[in-house]
């Protein structure tokens, strides 16, 4: 049985993506951590009513303003509620609190194609072709 994305889903336009319904951090169970980076942290997460397991990102809110990245993470949030395919992970949603936001993204369960050529140096030509036409599962 294939599983719905989260319910609370974000609404977005090209100027404001906004969240529809209020979440917060209690209407998920938090797994493993996926990931880090400069501005937060990557886990694994299920919302607690559908039990969906998805990425969820921690991004604090004092080192987007230290960088002055705002800008940069509304371009982000845009870019992956909208663009549909098979190599960009999808937002489907976000929510906040005082020192986090939080964004609620498609779980990728083989992993980044940044760690695969990150281990292997390069893809072969038709390793790289597979990826290109969204077959190849990479993210």
């Amino acid at each position: 049985m294939k599983m719905r994305p989260p319910k609370a889903s974000s609404k977005s336009t090209t100027t404001n993506p906004t969240p529809i319904k209020k979440l917060s951090l209690s209407d998920f169970e938090i797994g493993k951590p996926l990931g880090k980076g400069k501005f937060g942290r990557v886990y694994l997460a299920r919302q607690v009513q559908s039990k969906y397991i998805v990425a969820l990102k921690v991004i604090f809110k004092e080192q987007l303003e230290r960088y002055r990245m705002h800008h940069q993470l509304r371009r982000e949030m845009e870019i992956q509620t909208s663009l549909n395919h098979p190599n960009v992970l999808h937002l489907y949603g976000w929510f906040h609190d005082d020192e986090r936001i939080f964004l609620i993204l498609e779980y990728a369960h083989r992993g980044e194609l940044y760690k695969e050529l990150q281990k292997y140096g390069h893809l072969s030509e038709k390793r790289a072709a597979t990826v290109c036409n969204g077959r190849g599962g990479a993210g």
